[in-house]
């Protein structure tokens, strides 16, 4: 299985069991981190949205096998089955908003092309003094101050508040410019379509023409909508989210190129090494080595 070695939590260091009952859960940075020499081990969350607003200090991140730097004004999102770890700088500021997906729902259904825009990790630059960076520590100061008071109505509240803050990132991934025109174009609840079933479907290898048939399109249509609403092809989709798989299983798992060659459905090693060479610019032994 990807990521066998790494530990899946609910929050960091508390067992999948243990789900917080809120609609939002928010802390300070340093209320995991310090605990934890400010070193987060590789983990996954799944069925788990987070997002970091790093205000003070800094440091870097590792998600899915690729290394980031953290600056103050970094905006991070992890969508659910982001394999990541962190080395923060001693002291460093901020929050991390976590949120059930399943939570939502209903967001998405009245915006289908944030479920899309989200389903990726972006680290977004927010840099202090710019309104950006205001409104989502505006949002994450009064998400925190609704969390730790016990003030009637307080599950609708947080439940607005993940809603705020995941509009903000969503917003922001696509540009302000575009707001609101997506929820009503077709195109977006077909890339919606299109990316889930991807996220089912992608160890499969179906052929694009069995995508498109099975959402009811042609494959033009569907390569367009996707580069116009995705800035990629249809095919780059789902090669990027074999890629994905791959850079974890690399990282994070002790099994040969072989191995994972054929547990992503390749038949042949060495088609899984040229596939993965000439998307990363290394081979996946020298990926490996590297990471």
């Amino acid at each position: 299985m990807p990521g066998s070695a790494v530990p899946a939590y609910w929050l960091y260091g508390e067992r999948i069991g243990g789900r917080f009952p809120d609609a939002l859960h928010i802390e300070p940075i340093v209320a995991r981190s310090a605990l934890h020499g400010w070193t987060i081990q590789p983990h996954v969350h799944h069925q788990l949205v987070q997002m970091f607003l790093v205000t003070g200090g800094g440091g870097s991140t590792r998600i899915d096998g690729q290394d980031h730097a953290l600056e103050p004004g970094s905006a991070l999102l992890l969508p659910p089955s982001t394999i990541h770890e962190f080395r923060f700088i001693v002291g460093t500021e901020g929050y991390v908003a976590s949120v059930a997906e399943p939570a939502l729902r209903r967001l998405f259904d009245a915006e289908p092309e944030g479920r899309s825009l989200l389903s990726k990790p972006a680290l977004l630059p927010a840099a202090p003094g710019l309104p950006a960076f205001g409104t989502l520590l505006g949002l994450m100061d009064l998400a925190m101050a609704e969390f730790t008071a016990n003030r009637p109505n307080r599950d609708f509240a947080l439940g607005a508040y993940a809603d705020l803050i995941v509009t903000w990132f969503s917003r922001e991934l696509r540009g302000a410019g575009r707001a609101g025109e997506a929820a009503l174009d077709p195109r977006a609840r077909l890339v919606r379509r299109f990316v889930e079933r991807v996220e089912q479907r992608f160890l499969a290898h179906d052929p694009l023409t069995g995508y498109a048939r099975a959402l009811g399109v042609s494959v033009p249509h569907l390569s367009r909508s996707c580069r116009e609403l995705l800035g990629l092809s249809a095919a780059r989709v789902i090669q990027d989210r074999l890629m994905i798989e791959a850079r974890r299983d690399l990282v994070y798992t002790a099994s040969s190129v072989a191995q994972i060659s054929f547990r992503l459905g390749f038949s042949d090693p060495a088609y899984f090494s040229r596939f993965f060479s000439a998307r990363a610019g290394l081979s996946p032994s020298e990926y490996r080595a590297k990471a």
